[in-house]
């Protein structure tokens, strides 16, 4: 193992490093290690390989485990990179290739606290303390130690500029990103202040201040190497100059945050574009594409596709590409008017939902839904009435097999009223842990699901309910009359003076976070509209205190006096999220 990392690092490389410069697979065979094969075009070098070698990259690499069985890699480099004009792409999963054939994975965007997708490990420090309690190993350590000479080039980038070891000019390349002086993981580098519940663990001994990426910040002169973690040089290889992205280091020649690449390409690196896909672009402040969303149910971005006349409905989740575009493949189902729904939840906002109408080309002939019903039933279609809060109640079938969670639930329910003037993506009441890994054999699945829905306005609805059975998600039709509410006065509390109002709509609490003084008792006035939404309940858990509330109806709860700090509510369900943030005066104790 030492012989084959040790050959990886000092090897001379030839005149065009490009080219040429590979450790080839010693015999032919798809699971032989490193490079299978080398292909020179006039534009691109394409480089395969099966991703294994016997040189131990240390937490540089991805662990063995996250690759189920043999896996067939195809890179292609350009042979005159340049750099980027305008945007700079964001990095994939997979950034580069070691000289060996091996991934260059992206190690600072994986693996996130809660599976939250705001918070990201930094792969690298946590890989090598989980194997070795330092950052020093395999590869990393003969880098790190090899002495003043040039470093060697070690790889590539996906944009075609050469990755080298920590050595250049004489010295260790240093990192210019620092750890950020904070105590607390409530915004993030770029200064977006995150929303309740969106915010990272207290820096302290279980996690402490390098554990994420977001601890990190660039600061521009304080090291070597610029954001990209990169510099232009003159080297052996390149004697006239180029871009070269360095494996960073620290002022103690550790191995430091970024490492090989930080978080987007210095170069060109252009995403081919696919028919067929429906792309959104999520803009965040000054313009600039969010591409890290907050994982909601399992995944960032959920897109509703239906038709007007509800003929057909498609549930589908978007990934974000290197341009921070999100993008999935869709065919419409048949000609005629559709409209697209996008539900995310941005980093520092509340849950949105944004919506277009498309009008698919052809002959506007719609054609039946095709129904699979593995044996569910709707219970309670007749007892559910206009403005009052209820739940629909679907029975499932004993001889299902193989129902397994989907998406963080055991089903999921999408209504749609008349001329699509409304929706409702609702979800089970008795619900599973949210952010943990669901062990169906252990948790025995319902026999009924219960949904929590109210209705603004009676009428004829669409009902769509969603569940995986085995490695199939079956979409089951219903229709559903929804009767007009039974006349009755509702009784409306006085709103004090100075009250501080908040209103529960389907996106959640507006505002989400109330600002009050400590040592001073406070009264919210907290409003529910007549919209859908699933806040019929406030609960404050750490005060012990919870009310309900009926749609457009208003309860006014009163704080008592809170020492300076944050008090949290939510709707009990985990969907609406708040904080009372006091402060001034005396902290927590």
């Amino acid at each position: 193992m030492r012989l084959a990392a040790a050959a990886l690092v000092v090897s001379t490389l030839a005149a065009q490093p490009v080219r040429e410069g590979w450790i080839r697979a010693q015999a032919p065979g798809a699971a032989q290690p490193d490079v299978h094969s080398v292909e020179v075009t006039e534009e691109k070098v394409v480089v395969r390989s099966a991703g294994i070698s016997l040189a131990w990259l240390g937490p540089l690499a991805l662990p063995a485990r996250a690759a189920a069985g043999l896996r067939q890699y195809t890179f292609r480099l350009p042979l005159r990179p340049k750099p980027a004009a305008g945007r700079h792409a964001h990095l994939p999963a997979y950034a580069g290739v070691f000289r060996n054939g091996v991934p260059i994975p992206n190690r600072v965007e994986g693996e996130s606290y809660r599976g939250q997708n705001l918070w990201h490990f930094d792969g690298v420090a946590r890989g090598a303390r989980a194997a070795h309690g330092t950052a020093r190993a395999g590869l990393l350590e003969g880098l790190l130690a090899a002495g003043r000479g040039d470093s060697p080039v070690i790889g590539y980038a996906l944009d075609g500029y050469p990755v080298y070891g920590p050595w250049w000019g004489g010295r260790r390349m240093r990192s210019s990103y620092q750890r950020r002086k904070m105590a607390t993981r409530e915004s993030w580098p770029d200064g977006t202040r995150m929303a309740p519940g969106q915010e990272g663990p207290p820096v302290g001994a279980e996690y402490p201040l390098g554990s994420f990426a977001e601890d990190y910040e660039y600061v521009p002169g304080s090291g070597d190497l610029d954001e990209y973690n990169g510099r232009t040089v003159k080297t052996a290889e390149y004697p006239e100059g180029t871009y070269a992205y360095f494996l960073s280091t620290d002022a103690n020649g550790e191995a430091a945050f970024p490492y090989l690449l930080a978080h987007e390409f210095y170069g060109e690196y252009r995403v081919p574009e696919a028919e067929g896909m429906l792309r959104f672009r999520v803009a965040g402040a000054g313009g600039r594409l969010v591409r890290h969303l907050e994982h909601v149910h399992e995944k960032p971005m959920h897109v509703l596709v239906i038709a007007h006349d509800r003929s057909s409905f498609a549930h589908l989740h978007p990934e974000v590409n290197e341009e921070g575009v999100w993008e999935v493949a869709y065919a419409f189902p048949h000609a005629g008017r559709f409209r697209v729904y996008a539900e995310y939840t941005p980093p520092g906002g509340n849950a949105r939902r944004e919506q277009y109408d498309v009008t698919a080309p052809g002959a506007a002939a719609g054609r039946a839904e095709e129904v699979e019903n593995p044996g569910v039933t709707l219970e309670n279609r007749g007892t559910v009435r206009a403005g009052e809060d209820g739940e629909l109640v679907f029975r499932v079938g004993d001889g299902i097999r193989g129902w397994q969670p989907y998406l963080g639930a055991w089903a999921h329910v999408v209504i749609a009223g008349e001329g699509l003037a409304s929706l409702l993506h609702a979800h089970p009441m008795d619900g599973l842990p949210a952010g943990e890994e669901h062990d169906h054999t252990r948790t025995p699945p319902p026999d009924r699901v219960r949904v929590a829905a109210n209705f603004a306005a009676p009428g004829e609805y669409k009902l769509w309910f969603q569940m995986r059975v085995g490695e199939r998600v079956v979409t089951v039709p219903f229709s559903l009359r929804v009767e007009r509410a039974a006349a009755r006065r509702r009784g409306e509390e006085a709103v004090p003076a100075g009250a501080v109002r908040v209103r529960i709509t389907a996106q959640g609490y507006e505002p989400a976070r109330v600002e009050i003084p400590a040592g001073r008792p406070v009264t919210l006035a907290i409003t529910r509209t007549t919209e859908g939404n699933c806040g019929g309940r406030i609960v404050f858990p750490g005060l012990g205190m919870e009310r309900a509330i009926a749609p457009g109806a208003t309860v006014v709860v009163r704080l008592p006096a809170q020492p300076r700090g944050e008090v949290r509510f939510g709707c009990g369900m985990g969907m609406y999220r708040g904080s009372v943030v006091v402060v001034g005066g005396a902290g927590i104790e």
